[in-house]
């Protein structure tokens, strides 16, 4: 580039100088020193005049150029250069114009510039493109800029600690570089609204203390490769940069296969109250992004399509949060952690979607207002979503979960454990639940997991308060041990009102028994319902057969009801000590084993005349009520007391005998079990066929041997009679 001298100014009747003070004249002085660079394009005639500068604002315009100072200035012409100007003559800093070659100049001045004046209005001429570093720093007088040319470019420091400036043409800027305007406290609204923006560089705004309104262009200039490059590392200061809160937006004017993404540039700046998009495009927000942002209210999340780690960590006044961009990729570990204001949380899944753990876990009841919060999942995807491990783990603020759409769901070990205020959950379309998905979560008053078919170890661990759980059972269903211990437990809720529960099982099997309780094909380990104090009914729909392999519902004190429709097989233990008092079981061929229902001493078995239901009630001295109105009936009052006794009389055909036939109709079937039964109670005498025909167990006598042996006959658990010793 090559140095001018300095040039005279040329005093036009439509472009003046005044400066403040007494009345001044501009003298002769050596030439100007370069410092750094604004660009400025105007030649000069070269003629000189001595100007005097009248006390006002200062305005430049074209190649005009203010002079300031305590002392006369010297200007002087050269043919076709922009003015030079020394603002201090004790000094020999100036604003010098250089040229750079191609028809612009750049500018660099004095750190004095504008002393002692006031109120300074500064426009540089259309030529004027580059400005140089620090030309304007520390300028503290300096009032407000103008560009005439529609490309600035500002380097370094180039208005730092302009203290009183208030108003620029940031609409004109294209590029500036670090600490541009750091300290320019007078500020309240940037524009960077130039559809060729493109660096911003670190601390540009640092220390601009009453910003209100920001605006940024985002350019393919700025937003390369998918990244922010053209915004630097805290723009707007760090965390401990004091100020007003404003409001931050982005206007997207990228290419649409472009993504913008926010780096940690804006980590710590916690004076950004809200932030906006205009236009069309998709965001990225990086790690630590606004990291602890306390200031931060309402974030505009429709273009938001990736949220990386710890992006919006302990943003504590963030109101809420819905991801719900139909490309959302995303959302990092710990991204909304202790984001304790969020009060509604939208996520919209997709097939793409990749969720981090504790992305929105708030853990604990932190000091201060906060409240419980909603969070909603609507289910865009087409293939099964797994929901990360710890999704929510120990988020003691989650209140409700709700699942919006058909799109099918695993959860994850973990996904919501320990979430302790939890009291509203659905599910959705969910296929299986991890290990302690939801464990400790016990104030959940409902579930209905009938799409389920796979429950890990403790999934649903003590959730004690529940009052409806809804359960489906499939021929590929696995329960692993411990996955509904300790639930429905609580006798009554916090306040002290009685709670009463209802457990529903959908039987969608079909090709074989589900065995409950028992390690197998369908479960792990001895799965049980025991000790739900507060269970009083059990319902079951569907076709699928279920097996109560023992123990299932052992002191379930408050049960009184149990539907038994599609029950084929009740183990020993399976009823003991509950509060059943009727039990209806139309089943004829049924399989009890002994002491299924001990202990449970006000109970009354309903069932068919001749059903294995009636021989088990005569064989443990519990009454019976037949639901064909058969005549033969078995009543007791309480254990142990007296027995009503019908003697039936049977009269073989032949002398043949056939064991099991008690009947003496020629086959073996249940009904011979029920004589036997009744027969072995003393309710009823054999006759001599008959009592040939009882000798399954082969010891000599007719008793409960005999009825047991029988019974497993006709079960099919031995092949044939007798059973010998």
């Amino acid at each position: 580039m090559m140095h001018h001298s300095p040039a005279f100014i040329k005093n036009k009747s439509d472009r003046y100088l005044k400066g403040q003070g007494s009345m001044k004249k501009l003298k002769r002085t050596a030439a100007g020193l370069l410092l750094a660079g604004v660009m400025c394009v105007q030649a000069l005639p070269m003629t000189a005049w001595a100007v005097d500068l009248p006390a006002s604002d200062v305005v430049v315009t074209d190649s005009d150029t203010i002079v300031s100072d305590t002392a006369p200035v010297l200007v002087e012409a050269t043919t076709n250069v922009p003015v030079e100007v020394q603002c201090d003559t004790s000094q020999t800093d100036y604003f010098t114009f250089e040229d750079n070659g191609d028809g612009n100049y750049t500018v660099t001045g004095t750190t004095e510039a504008f002393r002692e004046l006031e109120n300074v209005s500064l426009t540089l001429a259309e030529d004027v493109k580059f400005i140089g570093e620090a030309a304007f720093a520390n300028c503290t007088n300096l009032k407000s800029v103008d560009f005439e040319n529609e490309e600035m470019v500002l380097y370094k420091d180039a208005f730092h600690g302009c203290s009183r400036l208030k108003a620029v043409a940031f609409e004109k800027i294209v590029d500036m570089l670090d600490y541009a305007f750091m300290g320019c406290e007078k500020l309240t609204t940037v524009n960077l609204t130039n559809t060729k923006l493109g660096r911003v560089g670190n601390e540009a705004f640092s220390g601009c203390s009453s910003l209100e309104e920001v605006t940024i262009s985002i350019t393919d200039k700025n937003c390369e490769a998918a990244q922010l490059n053209g915004i630097g590392q805290h723009i707007f200061g760090e965390s401990k940069a004091f100020g007003t809160a404003f409001t931050l937006t982005f206007q997207l004017n990228m290419d649409k296969s472009n993504m913008m993404t926010i780096s940690s540039g804006f980590y710590d700046s916690n004076r950004i109250r809200e932030v906006r998009f205009e236009g069309d495009g998709e965001v990225g927000i990086g790690n630590m992004a606004f990291r602890n942002n306390t200031m931060l209210r309402n974030f505009d999340f429709s273009h938001v399509v990736v949220v990386a780690d710890d992006a919006f960590e302990g943003c504590t006044q963030l109101s809420e949060i819905q991801l719900k961009n139909k490309n959302l990729r995303y959302i990092g570990d710990a991204a909304f952690l202790g984001c304790t204001s969020a009060n509604d949380i939208q996520i919209a899944l997709n097939d793409k979607l990749e969720i981090g753990e504790y992305a929105f876990g708030r853990r604990q009841k932190s000091e201060g207002n906060v409240k419980p919060y909603s969070m909603t999942i609507y289910t865009n995807n087409k293939d099964a979503y797994v929901l990360p491990d710890n999704f929510e783990r120990e988020d003691r603020l989650l209140n409700t979960f709700e699942v919006v759409g058909n799109g099918e769901l695993y959860y994850s070990d973990g996904n919501f454990s320990y979430c302790e205020n939890l009291t509203k959950v659905n599910v959705g379309n969910a296929l299986g639940f991890g290990r302690e998905a939801f464990v400790n979560c016990y104030k959940l008053k409902s579930l209905d997991l009938t799409s389920a078919h796979l429950f890990d170890n403790e999934a649903f661990k003590n959730c004690a308060e529940l009052e409806s759980l809804k359960l489906g059972v499939y021929d590929d269903s696995q329960w692993y041990e411990g996955a509904f211990d300790d639930i429905m437990t609580a006798t009554s809720d916090e306040d002290g009102n009685k709670i009463s529960s209802t457990l529903e099982l959908y039987m969608n099997n079909t090709e074989r028994p589900f065995e409950l309780g028992k390690k197998g094909v369908n479960c792990s380990a001895n799965i049980e319902f025991t000790s739900m104090y507060n269970l009083t009914t059990v319902k079951t729909y569907g076709d699928g057969e279920l097996r109560l392999n023992g123990g299932q519902f052992s002191s379930c004190r408050q049960l009184e009801s149990f539907d038994f429709s599609n029950v084929t097989f009740i183990g020993k233990y399976a009823f003991v000590n509950t509060g059943l008092r009727e039990a209806k079981i139309t089943r004829t061929d049924i399989m009890i084993e002994n002491k299924a229902f001990g202990s449970c001493d006000n109970l009354t078995l309903y069932g068919y005349t001749g059903s294995t239901v009636e021989a088990y009630a005569t064989a443990n001295n519990i009454p019976f009520v037949a639901l064909d109105g058969g005549t033969t009936t078995t009543s007791t009052t309480g254990q142990g007391s007296s027995t009503t006794t019908t003697t039936v009389t049977t009269q073989g055909s032949s002398g043949t005998i056939l064991l099991g036939d008690i009947t003496l109709d020629g086959r073996v079937d249940i009904s011979d079990a029920v004589l036997l039964n009744k027969a072995t109670a003393g309710s009823v005498m054999l006759n001599e066929q008959a009592k040939d025909n009882a000798e399954c167990y082969a010891d000599g006598n007719i008793d409960a041997n005999d009825s047991t042996a029988l019974l497993q006959f006709l079960v099919h658990t031995i092949a044939s009679l007798p059973v010998r010793e």
